[in-house]
């Protein structure tokens, strides 16, 4: 497959995202030509990767989706907990806002980014003084 119109720093990047993703690509800086390809189609054990898919895999980091996902998770106590301050102003809170603040306590997850997981412990302090207020267990 060729891909034209690449930047020579985009190149350099897919081709070492390659060798991560599937073993049996070349490292970055080997020649392509040299091995011979696969034909798609019967007979190949492997898909041979669209363009998509490369990007997909070269703009692909773990760390930064962990971090995505445990911001969502610390905007969704964020919520929950303002939810339930409107609730208490207004009188007692309901038992499906009660659930949902001790289910995000029961799945609270530390963080290794040293910012989010301080905003992320404050929220679960937070958390765990309003469910003692109301005197119960998480």
């Amino acid at each position: 497959m060729r891909i034209d119109n690449l930047t020579p720093l985009m190149a350099r990047s897919l081709l070492a995202a390659l060798p991560k993703a599937a073993p049996g690509f070349p490292m970055a800086g080997e020649e392509i030509a040299a091995r011979p390809m696969p034909m798609q189609g019967a007979g190949t054990a492997h898909p041979i990767p669209t363009v998509a898919m490369l990007v997909t895999l070269a703009a692909a980091d773990p760390a930064i989706e962990r971090r995505r996902k445990q911001a969502i998770d610390a905007e969704r106590g964020v919520d929950a907990l303002d939810r339930l301050h409107k609730e208490l102003a207004t009188g007692t809170p309901s038992v499906e806002r009660l659930r949902e603040i001790v289910e995000w306590s029961e799945n609270f997850e530390a963080s290794d980014d040293p910012v989010l997981a301080g905003i992320l412990s404050d929220i679960e302090l937070r958390v765990r003084v309003e469910l003692a207020k109301l005197d119960i267990q998480a």
